[in-house]
């Protein structure tokens, strides 16, 4: 018994040595406003940017916010060389991703009704060789995969663009109107596990295939080593509105 008492006395006093503390990391602070009043939009020139000029397999993710119906551009390299482009269509008519090679474009779309006031996550893969798409909403694959597509991406001049489109005279058309955040751009195919593992935490940039990683948190810069730092045009602003906050670790600290 006095063996007993002794050892959970010593046990107590080990504990005092310890706490547990819940300390936040990764945190998702901001997201971007883009206003289609105003045709706001983010950008990169083709000459500033480094690894966007994808020819084969991409994957294109992004959280949403929309503020009205409109259709609109949300990450793009297109213009009038026209390369890949991830768009929303309105009406119901849903995702689109445009792919053209140079010769002429294809387009793989699935239907997708999305409430306005709601943030979505949304993204495509596309695989260059089977020349198809597979289209994500929340983690959750789309409908089936979309065929027909081009093999390859047009290496084009234009600027790579978040939020608009150019159109054939390089002036800024087709805006996109809501709230943009986490925009990650892959040049490789992304698994649906790899996809609704990842959605809804911040990566930290250094994870292979990753070319271009915009957090949004208050900054347009780039988190790869690829610095592709974004010009805001049109003064968008940056909205403490968010999908969502992050993730909570804890740490048994030594005192």
């Amino acid at each position: 018994m006095i063996n007993l008492i002794k050892k959970g006395i010593a046990f107590i006093t080990l504990l005092a040595f310890f706490s547990v503390t819940n300390i936040a990391y990764a945190a998702n602070t901001h997201s971007i406003d883009l206003e289609l009043s105003s045709s706001q939009y983010l950008s990169i020139t083709d000459g500033d940017q480094t690894g966007l000029d994808i020819t084969g397999d991409l994957t294109i993710e992004t959280w949403i916010k929309l503020e009205s119906d409109a259709s609109g551009y949300i990450v793009n390299k297109w213009g009038k060389d026209e390369g890949y482009a991830f768009t929303y269509v309105n009406s119901g008519t849903g995702l689109r991703l445009r792919i053209n090679d140079g010769t002429g474009t294809t387009n793989a779309i699935v239907a997708w009704t999305p409430s306005t006031a709601t943030w979505y996550h949304i993204a495509v893969a596309y695989d260059a060789s089977a020349g198809t798409a597979d289209f994500y909403v929340n983690g959750s694959q789309q409908g089936v995969q979309q065929g027909s597509l081009k093999t390859s991406i047009n290496d084009n001049a234009k600027s790579f663009v978040i939020g608009i489109n150019y159109d054939d005279g390089d002036n800024p058309n087709n805006p996109f109107d809501g709230l943009i955040d986490e925009v990650r751009v892959w040049s490789d195919v992304r698994t649906p596990t790899e996809i609704s593992d990842n959605y809804q935490k911040e990566l930290v940039g250094n994870e292979a295939g990753l070319v271009g990683y915009w957090k949004l948190n208050n900054s347009l810069l780039d988190e790869t080593s690829n610095d592709n730092d974004l010009t805001n045009n049109n003064s968008a602003t940056f909205s403490s509105d968010v999908p969502f906050v992050g993730a909570v670790r804890r740490i048994i600290m030594v005192e």
